[in-house]
């Protein structure tokens, strides 16, 4: 069976690696940071790139030139995903431990879910799978499996969730988590071992808090997904403890915009569509995001910022650019970055700067226009 995995991140990777030593050579890979090439024509398609907006529409894209007689959606979704996906399509989410995907996928079961009564082309992808060492279970509902993926980690997040909560009850009273916590449950959990039969239902996981955010790559981002379906006030509290983001009051953020963990969204800011932002970003008060305009992580962005994506307003878009803040650059207040500019990795803009070029990585600039002033002092 010719096959091409398309993403290579961590799941891709790994899938692509445990595929090709048992298939050799029938086995492609495709990732979109190679740019656009032309993609083989194939008889199994696996799908493992992020969920986005325009998910189905790019699966679908890939159909349409590859010409799959399967495709197998890895990636984790939103419920109802896999069923608006052309032809036979098959959804199969994986499990295990980032970095390690590799060994997860041989390990753990891998569950295979189809629709429209695929039962003999499942087993026949669940025989293809498991001649290369992955273990398949198929469910005949892709709802299923989809569900399962998302629960699965939105539970694990509840957990973390409360572990640290758990250690701010404890610091409130001046007590050792751990002995509280991790030596009192643990020594229940012997007991009900020791106990056994129907004791062994009242197993309780013990996890220890997060430093500053839920790490990984998948925990919190799966809250989100199901969240956007289904929002319970449980699962909301959890993914907001989980992100350990801040975002204070009168902000406007699009729903489109992407902030990541660990940040802070002073008050009456605005976060316009499709703005990307990593993780442990400050950003302080009245700061204007728009379109276009993507935030590495650990920057620092003063109060009454403004981004600007349009060189010669109103030009309907004719005349906009993009804004790229990297990673540790910081903001001072007032600031003014106008569009097609890019500062580099630990760069400082001065207060009431107006930024028109390129600042290079780890130099200070200041002024109307801005230009450099030597070093940055935190370099």
């Amino acid at each position: 069976m010719k096959t091409l995995v398309i993403g290579m991140g961590e799941i891709g990777s790994a899938l692509h690696e445990v595929l090709k030593d048992k298939y050799g050579n029938k086995v492609f890979s495709y990732d979109i940071r190679e740019g656009e090439k032309e993609l083989p024509k194939v008889d199994l398609l696996n799908i493992c790139i992020p969920d986005c907006e325009d998910f189905v529409d790019i699966v679908n894209d890939y159909i349409a030139e590859c010409t799959p007689k399967f495709t197998v959606i890895h990636s984790s979704v939103p419920v109802g995903t896999t069923e608006k996906i052309d032809g036979k399509a098959f959804h199969s989410p994986v499990r295990g431990k980032h970095p390690k995907m590799k060994e997860g996928l041989l390990t753990y079961v891998k569950y295979l879910s189809f629709d429209n009564g695929y039962h003999y082309e499942a087993q026949e992808l669940s025989n293809y799978f498991f001649r290369a060492g992955i273990v398949c279970k198929t469910l005949p509902d892709t709802k299923c499996t989809e569900l399962a993926k998302l629960l699965a980690l939105s539970r694990y997040g509840v957990y973390i969730a409360f572990a640290k909560e758990q250690e701010a009850i404890c610091e409130k009273f001046g007590v050792d988590y751990y002995k509280v916590v991790t030596d009192f449950e643990n020594t229940r959990n012997e007991g009900l071992k020791k106990l056994g039969g129907d004791n062994l239902k009242l197993l309780q996981p013990l996890l220890w808090p997060f430093d500053k955010f839920v790490g990984g790559h998948c925990t919190v981002e799966d809250m989100e997904i199901l969240l956007k379906q289904m929002d319970t006030p449980l699962l909301r509290e959890a993914y907001n403890i989980g992100r350990n983001t801040k975002v204070w009051g009168n902000c406007n953020i699009y729903s489109s915009a992407k902030i990541g963990k660990g940040c802070s969204v002073g008050g009456g800011s605005e976060i316009g569509h499709n703005v990307r932002i990593g993780n442990n970003v400050r950003i302080g008060a009245m700061v204007f995001i728009p379109e276009g305009v993507t935030i590495q992580d650990d920057v620092f962005i003063a109060p009454k910022v403004t981004f600007s994506n349009d060189k010669y307003p109103p030009s309907d878009r004719k005349e906009w650019g993009t804004i790229l803040v990297k990673k540790g650059a910081a903001i001072g207040m007032g600031a003014i970055i106008l569009p097609g500019v890019t500062i580099g990795e630990n760069a400082l803009v001065g207060a009431g700067s107006v930024v028109t070029r390129d600042i290079p990585d780890g130099e200070k600039w200041y002024g109307n226009p801005a230009h450099a002033h030597g070093k940055n002092k935190g370099e």
